[in-house]
């Protein structure tokens, strides 16, 4: 392996690593369950970025001299690996959507996830076979070629829901806060994508694709953090718990239970842990948190704790 490769991939991974420390700092720092999912997105997505500079590397370096039709194979077999990481790193960007806008999956949207991924894999297997047999069927080409402009368009698509989904839910200052979060992830994306032709486009040029990957991958971490910064900054249980805790839930005309979940909801509690830590039933988690959502005037968790730290640091919340 050449020296110059070998620099860029530790570069790339040192790159990579630190963008996913942030988003991992900025999980850690907010504790909403969204965040998490987003941390697995970007470590995936990187993760299946630098194996895809190594393996074009060295199938076209230590493997160059074999047929066309054997590098196609290796191509594809790599694809093969790729599809179901790709499948679940995905779902990770798209369950962070739906979790900052306090929404969920439903069983019809995870039907048709899975539904459609079964159909990729299952034409990807079939070109597979094909190639080993040595043989070319121009409908499967056209079949897979529109499989990997689908499967390339499932993130733009998320931010774009994201982008009108925001618009809908969220006051004007959230909205364009998240609107630039959403602009900035998809032109990162393009980046991200612009990397492997920057990467086999020269061996100088090959020098900027780590600081194209720091970029594509931190950028959209720096701004979801002014966000959240912004709007939903934390509330630690610490400060938020006691005679405090009690006199906003009275002044708020909150139940015991609705205190009690407002509570959880506060340490980054999803409606599925409420469930099973107060022992009831997913409805009555779904009635109970709407109810705190109307007295309260917000509409999401990330309203809501701003909500929480407003009041807090207004001196609303000091004993009269």
């Amino acid at each position: 392996m050449p020296l110059m490769s070998f620099f860029v991939y530790i570069l790339c991974l040192a790159a990579a690593t630190a963008a996913c420390w942030l988003a991992q700092r900025l999980a850690k720092t907010y504790r909403f369950r969204f965040l998490t999912s987003y941390f697995g997105f970007l470590v995936g997505i990187n993760i299946l970025g630098l194996l895809n500079l190594v393996v074009n590397n060295l199938a076209a370096q230590v493997l160059g001299n074999l047929p066309d039709q054997s590098m196609r194979t290796i191509y594809i077999l790599f694809g093969l690996v790729a599809f179901p990481f790709m499948a679940v790193i995905f779902y990770f960007l798209l369950d962070f959507v739906v979790g900052i806008l306090d929404e969920k999956f439903s069983p019809v949207f995870r039907a048709f996830y899975i539904a459609l991924w079964v159909v990729l894999v299952s034409a990807f297997l079939m070109r597979i076979q094909l190639a080993l047999q040595g043989r070319r069927l121009p409908f499967l080409e056209i079949l897979n070629a529109i499989a990997a402009l689908v499967i390339l368009t499932i993130p733009i698509a998320a931010f774009i829901y994201l982008t009108l989904r925001s618009a809908q839910r969220f006051h004007s200052q959230e909205k364009d806060g998240l609107r630039a979060f959403a602009l900035v992830s998809l032109t990162c994306y393009v980046l991200y994508l612009l990397t492997f032709i920057i990467y086999g486009a020269g061996t100088m040029a090959r020098l900027a694709v780590p600081v194209c990957l720091f970029v594509a991958s931190a950028a959209p971490v720096l701004v979801l953090n002014r966000f959240l910064a912004r709007f939903s900054r934390p509330v630690l249980l610490g400060d938020f718990s006691g005679a405090l805790a009690d006199r906003f839930n009275r002044e708020h005309r909150l139940s015991t239970r609705e205190g009690e979940i407002l509570a959880l909801l506060l340490s980054g509690k999803s409606n599925k842990e409420i469930e099973k830590a107060l022992f009831i039933s997913p409805n009555t988690v779904r009635n109970h948190v709407y109810n705190i959502y109307q007295k309260l005037e917000v509409s999401s968790r990330l309203q809501l704790m701003n909500r929480l730290r407003t009041w807090s640091d207004s001196g609303a919340g000091q004993p009269r």
